[in-house]
């Protein structure tokens, strides 16, 4: 075989080793019910917080008036030091003209360790990013994402779905939409931005 060949080869094996590797990644989505197909379990609810069909008979979260839901995800030990991918996609009824962030979806999380199974001690707050639906046209589907590195003692991840508030912008009722909703562990920041890439 000659070098070059051999080098195709080898191109190619890397290609599928990476995809291969992605795909991975994807089947091992931590939140339960992670598409609203099971309805609200195991996702605990505070406030106007339901699951809606949409166009095509698809099921998505909603929340009204700030609303929110959340989901307590427990972590290995070697998941410390490797990087949290909080991700989905989200839909908003209301945009407002001043770009003020009132009834936008937005996601966000907790990095906490051990304590009882409704609490403990929260080591990181999880925002920023694109964790706020970046979004200028009302019912438009767009993709919210987090990348973060898990701290020393973190045992679970609370991953909420929220609703923006601007101070002096009140709720009026409006929905914000999430569906496609994911929580992943990578080895490296790297690999979690690679997928964070491809996801849809």
């Amino acid at each position: 075989m000659t070098s070059s060949l051999m080098f195709r080869g080898l191109m190619i094996l890397s290609v599928l080793v990476s995809g291969a590797s992605i795909h991975n990644a994807q089947s091992r989505n931590l939140l339960g019910n992670p598409h609203a197909d099971q309805g609200l379990k195991p996702w605990h609810t505070f406030g106007e917080a339901t699951v809606e069909e949409t166009t095509g008979n698809n099921s998505c979260f909603v929340v009204h008036n700030g609303a929110y839901f959340f989901q307590d995800v427990p972590l290995t030990d070697d998941s410390v030091g490797q990087y949290a991918v909080l991700i989905g996609r989200g839909a908003s009824a209301r945009i407002n003209d001043d770009g003020a962030i009132t009834g936008l979806p937005y996601l966000y999380g907790y990095m906490m360790a051990e304590g009882p199974p409704n609490g403990g001690f929260v080591l990181a707050y999880l925002q920023g990013q694109q964790m706020l639906a970046p979004t200028r046209i009302r019912d438009e589907w767009v993709d919210m994402w987090g990348i973060f590195r898990v701290p020393e003692r973190t045992k679970k991840i609370r991953f909420f779905l929220n609703q923006g508030l601007r101070k002096g912008v009140p709720h009026n009722g409006s929905a914000a939409r999430f569906d496609n909703l994911g929580l992943y562990i990578f080895a490296t920041k790297e690999d979690a931005e690679a997928f964070v890439g491809q996801y849809h």
